[in-house]
């Protein structure tokens, strides 16, 4: 055992082993590998979802750190499961020149809380708030010093739990004060990151219905993140498990689903993922909630069939989810919608030229700004209008541009405009009552 190592191991770690009544012998294992090819933020960010999940199965937890292709990676864990994934680590096309660096027993788990947090400057740190750390700049530079004192080095990014954060700041001020600074200052953030933010985007991210406040679910991020990830499954699960609580299914459309959709926006916008990303996530929110509402009673039947509504994405707009959300809950408001898609303005202008229609429900993505579109959008609803059977055709817009910037509704040639899809209903009500 390196001297570095033993002289840091963390008083609370037994706190942490005891916590998880894991009884199995465990040991630890520190190598480090090189990328056969650099790997983009994303790539990073999809291999550490793949290792948590792998290592969830396996009862391992750890940390992995990536520096310039370069991957230093502490396991712990029951042996057998180290040497299965490590095996699989062999196996893997990704890595080469492993070399494992310390293995031994061990009678605690250091990193007890997590399945594998990746360690990595730049961007990805910058994204990815609860699954990725910056370690101090000063561990990289001894990393690339002395490679062989990795297992000590990565032990000093142990997580400290809140509560511990003032007594552990004063155990180093007994330190030097180069030490004191770094470790203060990554308690610090990882503090500030993963409890504080956290809990006031819980406390106050709402949106009103009717008035009623309806808080953001603070499984968002978390969603977005499984949605641009290789395996839906993960993310059809959690969004069963948050459909197991309570709430009504249609108040998470406001509080789950429209939020992770701006999220994979946010994504995208980072340059933590492509188009394409956001597309897919987007198509598995639309899959998730026909499962969830697939047999589902109407829950507001109101007996009359309601104002005929057509309900369509902006022509050329790639993105149905809030078209395919509105149109969810005008049917469980007993309505009976006609969703179309038209590939352009003439496709759309056939449409209400053909039937007669109380409503046109537009939208923009859900998930993107398209402030560039509202001059398109306007087109649209001019042409729209113009062609209509019904002279007093009403028109409502959504998307995000809408969620975020109601004013916009007006600037577009709209009647009205919703900031979420369980809205809708409502501003059509309004509308039709103010001008019968």
């Amino acid at each position: 055992m390196s001297q570095a190592w033993s002289s840091v191991q963390p008083d609370h770690a037994e706190a942490s082993a005891a916590s998880d009544g894991d009884t199995t012998a465990l040991s630890n294992l520190v190598y480090r590998s090189r990328a056969v090819q650099p790997l983009s933020s994303m790539d990073l960010y999809k291999l550490a979802l793949a290792a948590q999940a792998r290592n969830r199965a396996e009862a391992i937890t750890g940390l992995v750190l990536y520096d310039k292709d370069v991957f230093f990676q502490w396991l712990e864990g029951p042996a057998e499961s180290l040497e299965r994934i490590m095996q699989s680590i062999r196996n893997d096309p990704r890595h080469t020149d492993i070399e494992v660096l310390d293995t031994r027993s061990a009678n605690m788990r250091v990193f007890a809380d997590w399945s594998m947090k990746l360690a990595s400057t730049g961007q990805a740190a910058a994204s990815w708030r609860q699954d990725v750390m910056e370690p101090p700049l000063q561990i990289i530079d001894d990393l690339r010093r002395n490679p062989q004192a990795a297992p000590g080095l990565l032990a000093t990014l142990m997580p400290i739990p809140a509560g511990e954060l003032v007594e552990n700041v004063a155990q180093l001020r007994t330190s030097s004060p180069i030490k004191l600074n770094r470790h203060a200052a990554a308690m610090l953030k990882t503090v500030i990151l993963e409890r504080v933010i956290p809990e006031l985007l819980d406390q106050h991210r709402v949106v009103r219905i009717g008035g009623r406040p309806v808080p953001i679910h603070k499984r968002v991020w978390e969603l977005a993140d499984l949605l641009i990830a290789a395996d839906q499954a993960a993310a059809l699960e959690l969004i069963r498990e948050v459909r197991s609580e309570t709430a009504p299914i249609l108040l998470h459309y406001a509080a789950l689903f429209e939020p992770a959709a701006r999220r994979l926006g946010d994504l995208w916008g980072e340059d933590v993922c492509t188009e394409f990303d956001v597309t897919l996530g987007l198509s598995r929110i639309q899959t998730a909630v026909r499962l969830l509402n697939a047999g589902a009673a109407r829950q507001h039947a109101t007996g009359s069939p309601g104002p005929v509504v057509l309900i369509a994405p902006e022509p050329g707009e790639m993105h149905s989810l809030g078209a395919a959300l509105d149109s969810e809950v005008m049917w469980n408001f007993g309505w009976n919608p006609h969703c179309e898609y038209p590939r352009d303005d003439h496709a759309l202008e056939d449409l209400v030229a053909a039937k007669w229609f109380d409503v046109l429900d537009l939208s923009l993505s859900t998930a993107f700004r398209r402030e560039h579109w509202l001059p398109r959008l306007k087109s649209s609803i001019t042409a729209a209008r113009r062609a209509s059977r019904n002279p007093a055709l009403v028109v409502v817009v959504g998307g995000r541009m809408f969620a975020e910037h109601l004013a916009f509704g007006v600037q577009v040639g709209a009647d009205a405009a919703s900031t979420t899809a369980l809205q809708v209903n409502q501003s059509i009500i309004d509308h039709l009552h103010k001008h019968p």
